[in-house]
C-alpha cells in the first residue's frame, strides 16, 4: 500500500519521468536489490534516490493520503482481471500481463 500512495504522490507532481524513476527504482530495490519495500526506510529512501522529497514522502506515510486513490485503483484492477504487475491495459479493451 504505502509504495503505491508514493507513486500517486509522484503523480501528483505531473511529472512521467518522475513516476517511471519512482516506479523503477521500487522494482529495483525489491526485485534486484532483494530488499522489502514493505520497510518504510527502505521505501524512503528508494523514494528520495528517485527524486522525491524526503519530507513530503515520511508525511505521507505517517499519514493515510492517497489510501482511497489506491483502493480504488484496487478495486478497478481486480474489475479487470490484474493479479500481478506490471500489467497494461490498451484503450480499456487489451490486457496484456508481465514484463
Amino acid at each position: 500500500m504505502d509504495a503505491h500512495r508514493l507513486i500517486k504522490l509522484a503523480e501528483s507532481k505531473n511529472d512521467r519521468d518522475l513516476v517511471e524513476r519512482v516506479i523503477n527504482r521500487f522494482y529495483k530495490v525489491y526485485f534486484t536489490d532483494g530488499k522489502s519495500i514493505t520497510d518504510k526506510d527502505v521505501l524512503t529512501a528508494a523514494a528520495v534516490e528517485a527524486g522525491l522529497d524526503k519530507d513530503e514522502v515520511e508525511k505521507i506515510l505517517a499519514s493515510d493520503q492517497y489510501e482511497r486513490q489506491v483502493v480504488g485503483d484496487e478495486v478497478e484492477a481486480q474489475q479487470l482481471g490484474i493479479q500481478g504487475a506490471p500489467f497494461f491495459v490498451i484503450n480499456n479493451k487489451y490486457a496484456i500481463s508481465g514484463a
